[in-house]
């Protein structure tokens, strides 16, 4: 797993500046406000301004390691209103839907959103009424920050101690070869996959069953920063379905292994890729790797 360099910080949207102070005290890296100029809506929320630009946020920074300058942010609801991003004088993109960010748009989406951000040289934040298990998630594409309605300083802690990886302490060295297993079985997606020319006209069904080893935490997880999240298989999955054409089941399989084995926490993964749709029940692949042997 990649994530940012600096690391990833947390933001906390607020409405006063008694909710800023709580979050402060709680130990949030930042407190993102509506732009005082901005008029404020029926549900005191900040109206689109009517020149194209977007919604103009200021985000103050409580850790004295950051800038004392208050950040402009431009909050967006969809990566297709980036364009009015280039020309606002903004610091910090902010993808911030008003329903839950991973259910409104895709891992490869988001992933090309951060793009666009880095490409245009400015930070990229992503909201949108985000939960503690959806950070090791988005971690993979290095936000610079996520923005949460509201954390508590238990709760604050808890989703610092998931940016890290691994985030439970590990068994000591001569019990390293202690593992335990999860897995992810039977997770059934539409692929344009296939090397013969009337595959390439149509998607067909793919059904991945994968197994990993994973290191084997020296106390019992009681939180869900201590534990390796199965949701991060599943993405892994759907971001190569959304990766365009492939000719080889057995590519996808070898792409999905060097990307499960980029965390740290796993040992090694076995990952069968079937397809459902060429007459049998099912053809396809299964394959073994071991993180030792690709050199992470």
């Amino acid at each position: 797993m990649t994530l940012s360099k600096p690391p990833c910080r947390f933001a906390i949207a607020v409405r006063s500046p008694e909710e800023a102070r709580r979050a402060l005290e709680a130990g949030a890296d930042y407190v993102l406000a509506p732009a005082r100029r901005d008029r404020p809506g029926a549900a005191g929320t900040v109206e689109r301004r009517g020149d194209g630009q977007p919604e103009l946020y200021f985000a103050m920074a409580g850790d004295v390691t950051l800038p004392a300058d208050p950040l402009r942010v431009a909050r967006l609801e969809a990566p297709d209103e980036f364009v009015g991003v280039l020309r606002g004088g903004y610091s910090v993109v902010l993808l911030d839907p008003d329903r839950a960010l991973l259910r409104a748009f895709s891992l490869e989406t988001l992933a090309e959103f951060q793009r666009a951000c880095r490409e245009a040289g400015l930070e990229c934040w992503f909201g949108g009424r985000l939960e503690l298990p959806d950070i090791p998630r988005l971690l993979v594409l290095a936000p610079d920050a996520l923005v949460f309605e509201e954390l508590d300083a238990e709760t604050l802690a808890t989703g610092r101690r998931m940016l890290s990886t691994p985030a439970a302490p590990l068994a000591p060295e001569r019990e390293a070869l202690e593992t335990d297993r999860i897995f992810v079985r039977g997770f059934t997606l539409p692929f344009r996959v296939g090397a013969y020319r009337f595959e390439r006209d149509r998607s067909q069904r793919l059904r991945f069953t994968v197994e990993a080893e994973v290191r084997r935490p020296s106390r019992t997880p009681r939180e869900v920063s201590e534990v390796y999240s199965y949701d991060i298989v599943t993405d892994a999955i759907r971001r190569l379905a959304d990766q365009g054409h492939t000719d080889l089941v057995e590519a996808l399989a070898e792409d999905l292994a060097a990307d499960l084995l980029g965390d740290g926490r796993l040992l090694s993964v076995e990952i069968q890729v079937e397809k459902l749709d060429l007459g049998p029940e099912a053809v396809g692949v299964v394959i073994r790797r071991r993180r030792e042997d690709r050199g992470f």
